[in-house]
C-alpha cells in the first residue's frame, strides 16, 4: 500500500466513524490547515502525485486517528496500541468550537489542532467515557468558581450521558448558547445553576424554559493550567 492509498484510507475510515457518531465531516482543508501547506499539496496527496514527509504526517495522522509513522511509510501498527512495556494507550479529544457551535445550533469541534487534548484510555473507560464521545469544553467566564470550575480551564463531558440528574454539572444549552452549569430541580421545574459566591448576584439561576433547550454531556472532569 502507497501513501496515497493509505492516506485515502484512513481519511475514509474516519469519515465513516464521524458519521456513525454524528460529529463533524473531516475535510481536506482540516488536513492542510493542520499541515500548514497548501490546499494543492493535499490534492497531489490523494491524487498520488505527492507524498507527504514525516514530520507533515505526524501533524496530520491524529486528524484521521491513524499513527503518524504508518501514515508516513506503513511500517508499525496503524493505530495506537499499548506499548510491550504496559504503558497505556492514549486518545486525543478534541475542543468544541462554542461560537461555532452557538451560530449552528449543534457541536461543532475546533479545527484548531492545538487544541487537541491527550488522555489514557483507560482512565476514560473507568469514567464510563468513549473517545468518540467525549468532547472538551473551555470555560468561558468565572460564574462557577466555587465548585473550581475557573475562567479558562477545560471540562471534559460525556455525549452519552444526557439524562438529567439533579445536583450534576453539565454542558448544557439554554437559548441558543453552551453553558457549564449544575442542573437543579425545584418543583418539578429545570432550573441551570451557577457557583460563584462573590457574584451571586450577577450570576442567578436561569430556567431552563426554552423548549430548545437540551444536554450537550455530563461533565466529568476539569483542568486548568496553574
Amino acid at each position: 500500500m502507497n501513501f496515497q492509498a493509505r492516506i485515502t484510507a484512513a481519511f475514509q475510515e474516519e469519515n465513516r466513524r464521524l458519521k456513525e457518531v454524528g460529529g463533524p465531516h473531516l475535510t481536506k482543508t482540516h488536513l492542510w490547515q493542520a499541515a500548514k501547506v497548501t490546499s494543492a499539496a493535499v490534492t497531489f496527496w490523494f491524487n498520488g502525485a505527492n507524498a507527504a514527509d514525516l514530520d507533515t504526517c505526524m501533524k496530520i495522522a491524529p486528524l484521521m486517528r491513524v499513527r503518524g509513522q504508518w501514515l508516513f511509510d506503513g511500517t508499525g501498527p496503524k493505530h495506537d496500541v499499548a506499548d510491550n512495556e504496559g504503558n497505556d494507550d492514549h486518545a486525543s479529544i478534541r475542543l468544541v468550537d462554542a461560537k461555532a457551535s452557538a451560530g449552528k445550533g449543534q457541536i461543532i469541534l475546533s479545527d484548531d489542532v492545538t487544541k487537541i487534548l491527550m488522555f489514557r484510555r483507560d482512565w476514560l473507560a473507568k469514567n464510563d467515557a468513549k473517545p468518540d464521545q467525549t468532547i472538551g469544553f473551555e470555560v468561558d467566564g468565572d460564574s462557577m468558581t466555587d465548585m473550581h470550575i475557573i475562567d479558562g480551564s477545560v471540562v471534559l463531558a460525556n455525549r452519552r450521558r444526557t439524562d438529567p440528574l439533579s445536583k450534576r454539572v453539565y454542558v448544557v444549552w439554554i437559548k441558543g448558547k453552551l453553558y457549564v452549569k449544575e442542573l437543579v430541580k425545584k418543583d418539578g421545574v429545570w432550573w441551570a445553576r451557577s457557583h460563584n459566591t462573590e457574584k451571586a448576584g450577577e450570576y442567578p439561576d436561569i430556567q431552563i424554559d426554552d423548549p430548545k433547550a437540551r444536554i450537550a454531556g455530563r461533565a466529568f472532569w476539569c483542568g486548568f493550567g496553574l
